[in-house]
């Protein structure tokens, strides 16, 4: 048995590492982000922490399409990687981050030019925050570039090191400016300079990797990939965020409240396996454009996923009571008994997000009907049945057992791409 598992270990050991690197990178980032909202929080009061909340929101509004630029260049970096066509690496950072960089231009010049709109329309009082929203706009489309990049390459650490970087930059300058009495303006900037010094700090590292020779092709594939991923990914956030949306609409503000809890520690789970996908996608790209078997690689994946989310499933079912009076106190305890259970449902979800992932990198876009099928499932059940939070955890529970089932059947029908490579080196 042991010689066994240093086996497995030993031929998976770029793969485990890979994921420890993210897996870890990630955690830290999410503490320090944890950290500068509890700070921003307890400084700001409830007034002004709202409207840092609302702020925050517009920016993931606009930051979450981008996640599909990031995801199609580094399939297309990985694939240009294991063929070594370093010229055309070289054009498409050039031209990724002059087009982006634009865009991101453009859309700063939109958003300051509506700020007073915006404003008005959040009774939000004070324009600053949208002015330092709308000048470090470019950096917002500059992320999904260097991000995407180092994950075609697969330098995980990196990669990593950009999202510590992004936590930290905004302890370290956010909150000083918080103490110096900017308060709010303080706090957003101090948000939005998490961007702004990882790329600079990445910028110089990953310029090097690339030759000034560069060879010109066409890169509207690229963008014609963005919009399946795009679809992809607004399927796959619709499916724990539009449950929050209908409780909040049925059920009363109390409740509502409960479920929310309930809903953000089932996340914790999701978020602790996400870095998989992200290790999981360029070397799945990498490995179909040499013709060699990835069905290995997502095997291995959903293992770690499920080991993952089984042992926080565990915690939630035997300690419930001590976790929720850590983090939200003993008025929620109410939601304990729903714990465990709200854990399997974001197993069995996490599951269903590596294999979409997996087909997706391989060009596979009819599993897009599924999540969007489901996706309306979940709307037409909850809609009808709502009389008590249990119900809702019952419903989801289904509806994530039918999707993975589904997306099972769906990639086992269309991988056939057999053949006898045995191992991810």
């Amino acid at each position: 048995m042991g010689r066994f598992l240093h086996s497995l270990l030993e031929k998976n050991k770029t793969l485990i590492k890979d994921n420890l690197i993210l897996f870890s990178a990630i955690a830290f980032t999410n503490l320090f982000n944890y950290v500068y909202r509890f700070y921003v929080g307890r400084s700001l009061g409830p007034a002004d922490f709202g409207v840092f909340e609302v702020l925050i929101s517009i920016i993931y509004i606009i930051v979450i399409p981008l996640m599909a630029i990031q995801t199609s260049l580094s399939k297309f970096v990985a694939e240009f990687k294991v063929k070594e066509e370093k010229e055309k690496l070289a054009y498409l950072f050039s031209k990724s981050i002059k087009h982006m960089g634009l865009v991101g231009f453009f859309i700063g010049i939109v958003f300051l030019a509506i700020s007073p709109l915006l404003s008005n329309f959040l009774n939000i009082s004070r324009i600053g925050p949208f002015v330092i929203i709308g000048i470090f706009m470019i950096f917002n489309f500059l992320v999904p570039v260097f991000r995407g990049f180092l994950q075609g390459l697969q330098s995980f650490k990196l990669l990593g090191l950009s999202f510590i970087l992004e936590g930290m930059t905004k302890i370290v300058v956010g909150i000083p400016l918080i103490y110096l009495g900017f308060r709010l303006n303080g706090a957003v900037l101090g948000f939005i300079l998490g961007f702004v010094f990882p790329l600079l700090i990445i910028f110089y590292f990953i310029n090097k990797l690339f030759v000034k020779v560069k060879e010109k092709f066409d890169t509207s594939k690229i963008y014609k990939y963005s919009f399946p991923v795009l679809l992809m990914l607004i399927s796959l956030t619709a499916f724990y965020t539009l449950d929050v949306i209908l409780v909040k609409k049925f059920f009363n503000p109390v409740d509502a409240g409960y479920y929310a809890a309930l809903s953000l520690f089932g996340k914790i789970i999701f978020f602790s396996s996400m870095s998989i996908s992200m290790v999981m996608f360029p070397k799945v790209s990498e490995l179909a454009s040499q013709n060699k078997n990835t069905k290995s690689l997502l095997f291995k994946s959903l293992i770690i996923a499920f080991g993952i989310g089984v042992v926080g499933s565990l915690f939630y079912f035997f300690i419930p009571k001590f976790i929720i009076n850590l983090i939200f106190g003993q008025e929620y305890l109410v939601i304990s008994n729903l714990l465990g259970l709200f854990g399997i449902v974001m197993l069995i979800y996490s599951l269903s997000y590596v294999l979409s992932f997996y087909n997706i990198a391989l060009h596979r876009t009819n599993f897009l009907y599924l999540l969007g099928f489901f996706n309306l499932l979940e709307i037409v059940l909850i809609s009808l049945f709502h009389d008590s939070i249990v119900q809702i955890v019952g419903i989801l529970i289904i509806v994530m057992l039918l999707l993975f089932f589904s997306m099972i059947i769906y990639t086992i029908k269309n991988d056939k791409a057999i053949n006898n490579y045995s191992g991810v080196q």
